[in-house]
């Protein structure tokens, strides 16, 4: 199981490095939130922080869907979704290889815009990052099960009744991330931030266990 996992998310690594098609358009479309926000929002510093958590993963959710689009695209594209059903592989384990690419692109996505924007706003990244790297991995998580799910839905060809369905799943994800973001960055974290927290990590946990219960299904025919 871990070695054909393995074999999926090395595949799909490396196309994507080679292509590199939706890495450039990935990164550029965080930037330029990142820069938008910096330049035409003139704010208090306190008001800067409290409008970051939210800016901040949503530049991450938008910019992560080319990620997530792109996971299911090379077997859409080339005919090789049928291939790739056909192998003597259990979905889940397939479900699990394409969400891990999909929270490494988020991972990487993230090593970018998490300073860019704590840079561009003023906010000092060192004293929150013990607390803002247990909410970017969960809402990573949380993000990429959602994506991986409706991605499997959109592949075979349904994109236009099912592309909907990524926001108000990913709306919960992105909410919580945004106030543990806020909480973290206003002040030291408390009873508060870790309620916030358990949720993000409860939104994490449901959406991984019914994207692997749920995949066999989402790609039938």
């Amino acid at each position: 199981m871990i070695r054909n996992a393995w074999w999926i998310l090395h595949k799909d690594l490396i196309s994507e490095w080679r292509a590199a098609r939706a890495w450039p358009t990935m990164l550029l479309l965080g930037i330029v939130v990142a820069l938008v926000f910096s330049l035409q929002m003139q704010l208090l510093p306190q008001q800067k922080q409290q409008i970051l958590g939210g800016l901040l993963w949503l530049a991450v959710f938008f910019a992560g869907l080319t990620a997530v689009d792109r996971s299911f695209a090379a077997e859409r594209e080339e005919g090789c979704w049928e291939g790739l059903k056909l192998l003597p592989v259990p979905p889940n384990v397939v479900y699990l290889a394409k969400l891990a690419v999909n929270f490494t692109a988020l991972t990487l996505l993230e090593c970018l815009l998490i300073p860019l924007f704590f840079l561009l706003s003023g906010v000092p990244l060192l004293p929150h990052l013990g607390s803002l790297l247990p909410v970017a991995g969960l809402a990573n998580l949380g993000l990429a099960a959602v994506g991986t799910l409706v991605g499997a839905l959109t592949c075979g060809g349904r994109s236009s009744l099912l592309a909907p369905l990524v926001l108000p799943l990913g709306l919960p994800v992105v909410l919580a991330a945004a106030e543990c973001t806020r909480l973290a960055v206003e002040g030291p974290v408390g009873e508060l931030w870790w309620r916030w927290c358990q949720l993000l990590g409860a939104f994490a946990v449901i959406f991984t266990t019914a994207g692997t219960l749920l995949f066999q299904y989402a790609i039938e025919d």
